[in-house]
């Protein structure tokens, strides 16, 4: 159990660091494949395939927001893997809901099948400043205000039956993002080497601040194909109690130079090994 843990806690790390998306920008309606690998001490130092990622956005109406806004959806299994299935299979579901200008956060829902509780959904308000979490089929222990907004009550796993759990650990802050559309900020904004970002993000319960740098342009071959590609790198700091504290190693990120600036792979390592994430194809 400790063994397939900790490949997964890698893997859900690396991917929820990584992918995103942004409303008027070319990789709208963009449906992208993955597929994750690990090497490392559970591995005998071999290359394995542990997950099949699958990307999609499109664009949604909400007629509540009077805005229009942009559906994010991240599924992955590791379904086709032996390997992974056999000691802790896993199915994981991350939606994103964004809106432009710059890309902000409205609402973040997330599903792991190893969770007893279900599907998770956090409520980002940027008006009011508040962040709310709601829980599938909770039970609260007393009576508490909080509801979805209209403009939820149709968006995301909308047969999940939502209760209200409780408060962020934070505030909703002006142009916070959540882990899934990260990235998307980083791939919106005018891209050259040096450059670099600080973005702050949420989990859907606690508050982190991304600093984000363009290291180096390198030719990468993935997909089948060469790519010219910029190289960035992301380092996360958990906030707590003012302070801020390194929460994982670098993370690595190859994005596509041209002005798409299509995910090409993600790179992280730490003592359990080293996690991979590269395209397979594109359908946009």
């Amino acid at each position: 159990m400790a063994r397939s843990w900790t490949i997964r806690a890698g893997l859900g790390l690396l991917l929820l660091q990584c992918m995103g998306v942004a409303l008027a920008l070319p990789f709208v309606n963009e449906s992208l494949t993955y597929r994750a690998s690990y090497q490392g001490l559970f591995s005998a130092q071999k290359l394995i395939g542990i997950a099949d990622v699958g990307w999609q956005t499109s664009r949604i109406d909400a007629p509540a927001t009077a805005q229009p806004a942009i559906e994010t959806q991240m599924s992955v299994s590791s379904q086709a893997y032996p390997f992974v299935e056999a000691l802790y299979p896993f199915r994981l579901v991350y939606r994103s809901l964004t809106f432009p200008g710059p890309v902000r956060s409205f609402a973040y829902e997330k599903y792991d099948s190893t969770e007893q509780h279900g599907r998770d959904l956090t409520w980002l308000d940027e008006k009011s400043g508040v962040a709310l979490r709601f829980r599938e089929g909770h039970i609260p222990h007393k009576k508490v205000a909080g509801q979805l907004p209209e403009a939820l009550e149709n968006w995301g796993s909308q047969q999940q039956d939502y209760q209200y759990y409780s408060r962020a650990r934070h505030k909703s802050l002006p142009g916070m993002v959540d882990q899934v559309s990260l990235l998307q900020r980083i791939r919106e904004a005018a891209l050259s080497v040096g450059a670099r970002f600080k973005v702050p993000v949420t989990d859907g319960k606690r508050r982190y601040v991304y600093k984000v740098r363009v290291v180096s342009a390198e030719p990468l071959v993935v997909a089948n194909r060469e790519w010219k590609s910029l190289k960035v790198r992301f380092d996360g700091y958990r906030v707590a109690d003012g302070k801020k504290i390194r929460d994982h190693n670098p993370l690595w990120v190859w994005l596509d130079n041209t002005p798409r600036r299509t995910p090409l792979r993600f790179e992280y390592s730490n003592a359990l090994g080293r996690f991979v994430i590269n395209l397979q194809s594109i359908d946009s």
